[in-house]
């Protein structure tokens, strides 16, 4: 604190100073100032560097300090238990995290901690970076995640927004428990994005959100965004609200595009594009037998929107299981059913599933039909698709009721050739105003319902969870 020289009516023989700073505040200000601390294991990089271990560097950091780590193989786990920035230097080449049993790569347990630039691998008994349930605000940015048992493990309190963006994941299946994941979460995570990431070779998940529901473990207000998966595997949510994944690529997936276990609410899936996978582009289902998911919580009030789904081995788009009150509207269903299983094969099918709006798609060149829902299904409103060249029918349905031409459902407005039953499809395709019959709350036109961040209680502490089983790999 600065005090200016006031003259007094009192004369002094002692001259005032212009300013008085005690020394345990210059102290404090030296305390305040972020440092910047140097790591180089050889300092054949950095001669001057101070440390020759992250962990040591991180020991005598303060709170906001900024650590540098140049060029080397850092053969430990590094436990961060304050707020800092973690860079790494790597001009001369690659900075190397390799705990290999040691533990996580990185140990994040404090808010606000930035790990960008390195490479995190062999990790064997843990994930490349564990983020703790207790804290939030971590940015995780520009690393590789290699071979290690699982990439991330992500928890968060949700006070601050927790960031993964422009990372690498690449085959994380080391074998230990919650193995063959990029991400993992299941001790609950919100108000996080996960953007612009890279992943493949991952054999369970590319990001697995599997809370069993509790408010301990709630998982809402992700943003999963812009992601490209190249021969990867299935984003799979399970108990998860308000939340929106979309603008992201998936290509050749061993199991699922994107999968809902179960307890999914108010979800948007948008504008993604999903190609060549093993079983189905989007499946909504309850899976009580792979997930912490109750035998009654159904996925409801979701919207599927504008996506391109094509070449799937099983459906385009499936409902099932008693899926009920969402909308899946203006997405492009092509060429699906590549692996013959009879039945299966459709463009977008409603198995079990009630009370759904699905309009305004095309379905075209599917193996099996165009949309077909089953004789379970009921109280569903199919309206204005256009669907073309499936191979059995472009319209069917199995069930029986007060609905169009005899089903439990209401078909208008459809186009296309075929049908089971006469009365599914309108023979010039006149559009009916289907904005009238959404009853659902859902938005009628485009946009991206994202950044919910809704805030949550802080949860348990992470202790590494069994590992969930891959939907994608076994789609009964």
């Amino acid at each position: 604190m600065t005090f200016r020289a006031l003259r007094s009516p009192f004369r002094s023989s002692v001259k005032a100073s212009r300013s008085y700073r005690p020394a345990a505040e210059l102290l404090e200000d030296r305390r305040l100032m972020a440092s910047v601390l140097l790591v180089d294991d050889d300092h054949a990089q950095a001669p001057n560097a101070q440390y020759t271990t992250i962990s040591a560097a991180v020991a005598a950091a303060h709170p906001g300090d900024t650590i540098r780590v140049y060029t080397g193989t850092y053969h430990e786990s590094v436990t961060v238990d304050k707020t800092l920035n973690l860079v790494a230097v790597s001009k001369k080449g690659a900075v190397v995290v390799d705990p290999a049993a040691l533990g996580s790569g990185f140990d994040v347990q404090a808010n606000n901690v930035k790990i960008t630039g390195f490479r995190i691998q062999d990790a064997t008994s843990g994930p490349g970076i564990n983020l703790g349930r207790a804290f939030s605000g971590s940015d995780i940015e520009k690393n590789v995640l290699a071979d290690n048992s699982f990439g991330i493990y992500l928890s968060s309190s949700g006070a601050h927004r927790t960031v993964i963006r422009d990372n690498a994941f690449l085959h994380n299946n080391a074998g230990t428990a919650a193995s063959g994941n990029g991400i993992y979460s299941d001790q609950g995570v919100s108000n996080a994005r996960i953007e612009n990431n890279y992943f493949t070779g991952q054999t369970n998940a590319a990001m697995i959100f599997v809370g069993n529901g509790s408010t301990a473990q709630a998982q809402t207000g992700l943003l999963i965004r812009g992601n490209v998966l190249s021969h990867d595997a299935p984003i799979i949510l399970v108990n998860t609200s308000n939340s929106t994944i979309d603008h992201n690529v998936s290509v050749a997936s061993s199991g699922t595009g994107i999968f809902f276990g179960g307890g999914v609410h108010d979800v948007v899936v948008s504008h993604n594009v999903l190609r060549n996978g093993a079983f189905t582009g989007i499946n909504l289902r309850t899976d009580t037998v792979n997930y912490p998911v109750a035998a009654g919580a159904v996925d409801t009030h979701n919207v599927i929107r504008d996506n391109v789904i094509t070449g799937f081995g099983d459906s385009g788009i499936r409902l099932r299981d008693g899926a009920t009150a969402n909308v899946v509207e203006g997405n492009r269903v092509s060429g699906n059913g590549t692996g013959n299983d009879p039945t299966t094969g459709d463009g977008i099918s409603l198995e079990a599933a009630t009370n759904n709006i699905v309009r305004d798609n095309t379905a075209d060149h599917n193996r099996r039909d165009g949309i077909r829902a089953d004789a379970a299904s009921t109280g569903n409103k199919i309206l204005n698709n256009h669907l073309k060249d499936n191979g059995e029918h472009d319209a069917h349905d199995d069930s029986t009721g007060t609905g169009t031409a005899g089903t439990a459902n209401t078909w208008k407005g459809n186009t296309g050739s075929t049908e089971n039953r006469p009365g599914l499809l309108t023979e010039h395709g006149h559009k009916q105003h289907a904005g009238d019959d959404d009853d659902h709350g859902h938005k009628q036109k485009d946009g991206d319902d994202d950044d919910h961040g809704h805030k949550q209680k802080d949860g348990d502490d992470d202790d590494h969870g069994h590992k969930q089983k891959g939907e994608g790999h076994d789609d009964d």
